[in-house]
């Protein structure tokens, strides 16, 4: 392991001086301040250190406080504590906000040598992590993970409601049995362009037309007077919403068409087969979607559905899990 880089940070001039010689002669090169408040300048202009070794009592901001800014301007910044006499709890409260480790101080030079060389591991070893977590989200590609378009369910936009359930049925049952079942018909026209989504939520609704204009209203007079979402729904069933619905069940399927109820994806709703996982789950998460149709040049070629992505994240992690397991082992 090359040696770690740290930064002391003591308002005590001469032992800073000191303990900087003394690492030096040990190729240990420590950067120096002498206040909380330089050692949090030098941080921000040195993100990367491994260790910092902290004093806790200084004038104006003391140790702890300085603790909690580091860890907010560099959370995996180890910071091992310089207690003198009477800062034991001091020392205490530093770990549980965070600290590798507390020195004693006048500490003898050997001990601090093993304290700093056991933290850079300890801040390495995240650092790896999470560089293999960056390098596999980069390296993940969409391709591998979405539904290719030929596999999906699709229905032409004059269909009607059987022939959209009909289609759904027969991409389920021919979809990889491992992986989660579709729940969502793409709409094409007459060109096999996808100009819409049905959803089972779109299909139910179909079968229930009065669901829509209620959808449609719900902004009516009830609410503006003030009535609650119970009474509003309480009447909405007292108008006979699916009052014989097994009745007329299959000719509502027959009657209505896709066209009517699908719902026409936005712009957000459509990502770059290029895009890595990153701008994926920051695309889903942040518009909610369920899915997204991914684009290859301006044409449609599959969709990545937030169960997929979900699927990826914690394979992910569990080969993490077993990952850290063997190497806490290997350590023991």
């Amino acid at each position: 392991m090359t040696e770690p880089s740290i930064m002391l940070v003591d308002d005590e001039v001469s032992f800073v001086e000191t303990m900087a010689k003394r690492l030096a002669k040990r190729n240990i090169d420590a950067i120096t301040a002498f206040s909380a408040e330089e050692g949090l300048e030098k941080l921000a202009a040195h993100p990367d250190l491994d260790v910092i070794v902290l004093d806790i009592k200084m004038p104006g901001m003391d140790g702890i406080e300085a603790l909690k800014e580091i860890k907010k301007l560099a959370p995996l910044t180890e910071v091992i504590m310089l207690t003198g006499h009477g800062t034991i709890e001091s020392a205490i409260e530093g770990m549980k906000l965070g600290a590798y480790d507390f020195l004693k101080k006048p500490c003898d030079i050997e001990e601090l040598v093993d304290q700093l060389n056991g933290a850079a591991k300890k801040k390495r070893a995240h650092d790896e992590k999470i560089d293999a977590w960056q390098s596999f989200m980069r390296s993940s590609t969409l391709k591998g993970i979405m539904v290719p378009l030929d596999e999906y369910a699709t229905v032409s936009e004059n269909a009607n409601v059987l022939e959209a359930i009909h289609a759904l049925e027969k991409a389920q049952k021919a979809f990889d049995p491992n992986r989660y079942p579709h729940r969502a018909v793409l709409v094409v026209d007459d060109k096999n362009h996808v100009v819409g989504k049905l959803s089972q939520h779109d299909i139910i609704m179909s079968l229930e037309p009065r669901y829509k204009e209620t959808k449609e209203h719900k902004n009516s007079a009830l609410e503006h007077l003030g009535f609650g979402r119970q009474f509003i729904e309480a009447v909405s069933l007292q108008y006979s919403q699916w009052d014989r619905p097994l009745q007329n069940l299959y000719k509502k399927a027959l009657e209505q068409k896709v066209k009517a109820f699908m719902y026409q994806p936005t712009e957000g709703e459509y990502i770059d087969v290029a895009a890595s996982m990153d701008e994926t789950i920051h695309q889903l998460i942040i518009g909610q979607h369920h899915s997204l149709l991914v684009t290859d040049g301006g044409a449609i070629v599959g969709v990545v559905r937030l169960t997929d992505i979900f699927d990826f994240i914690c394979l992910r992690l569990k080969t993490m899990q077993t990952v850290a397991s063997s190497e806490e082992k290997a350590a023991s």
